[in-house]
């Protein structure tokens, strides 16, 4: 088997963005490279981690993902006779601190009380900026089949809503109107609301994504950023 023939097959299984796509084919490449002579087993797969020792953790990390991801596809395609996965690497102690630091936001999750507090449930829930906030309109909302459509640079990418979200805010009959509201007012009304910033909400929205198990890249996809550089502080 031919590690580099089986990568397009693989991107292709997954329901990734294209520029999802591109940042495993660089991670694949880089694995296929390395086994272009060696045989797949416990032994050089720990090689494998050994020469990964040069990065950076945040990218020794997500290197590892990719990896064990292409692994379990390989061994569901019987390509493989075992699953072998690689041991992933501890992030440091300090950063680990910093990256468990959720807060309890629980004074979110009941009936919308005000603007600044909407704004919070959307940031929170979906990791939205003040731009995208402003673009929003209510029918981007569909409340059947439970999703969001966020555009952002002539882009559309769709999110999930929970189900948390929909109990508290699907009854709202005036959101249009908040959308429409100039950056000042946005900031004004979250001020209000909440002492965190429309940045530090933000972060709640990765840590938790980070914490249910999302990839950088799937993160990536979902904020709607077209590289992973500024998330990789969290994975470290």
């Amino acid at each position: 088997m031919i590690l580099s023939n089986e990568i397009p097959n693989f991107l292709e299984s997954k329901n990734f963005s294209e520029n999802t796509k591109s940042n495993y084919l660089y991670d694949l490449r880089n694995f296929a490279e390395f086994f272009e002579k060696r045989t797949i087993s416990r032994e050089s797969l720990m090689l494998y981690r050994q020469s990964l020792k040069k990065l950076a953790v945040a990218a020794q990390r997500r290197k590892i993902s990719s990896a064990n991801q292409f692994l379990l596809y390989l061994y569901d395609k019987n390509l493989l006779k075992e699953y072998h996965k690689i041991q992933q690497v501890n992030a440091p102690k300090k950063e680990l601190k910093k990256k468990l630091e959720i807060k309890n936001m629980s004074s979110v999750y009941k009936p919308v009380t005000s603007p600044g507090h909407f704004l919070a449930f959307l940031i929170l829930e979906f990791g939205l900026t003040f731009s995208e906030i402003q673009h929003l309109r209510w029918e981007n909302f569909n409340w059947k089949f439970r999703i969001l459509t966020v555009e952002k640079s002539g882009l559309k990418r769709v999110l999930p809503i929970r189900d948390k979200f929909a109990l508290y805010t699907q009854r709202i009959n005036n959101a249009d109107e908040l959308f429409t509201k100039s950056r000042q007012f946005l900031y004004l009304e979250l001020k209000k609301y909440t002492d965190l910033t429309a940045k530090e909400l933000r972060e709640q929205y990765i840590l938790q994504q980070v914490r249910l198990g999302k990839t950088v890249y799937e993160l990536a996809e979902a904020l709607g950023l077209s590289t992973t550089t500024t998330l990789e502080k969290y994975y470290k």
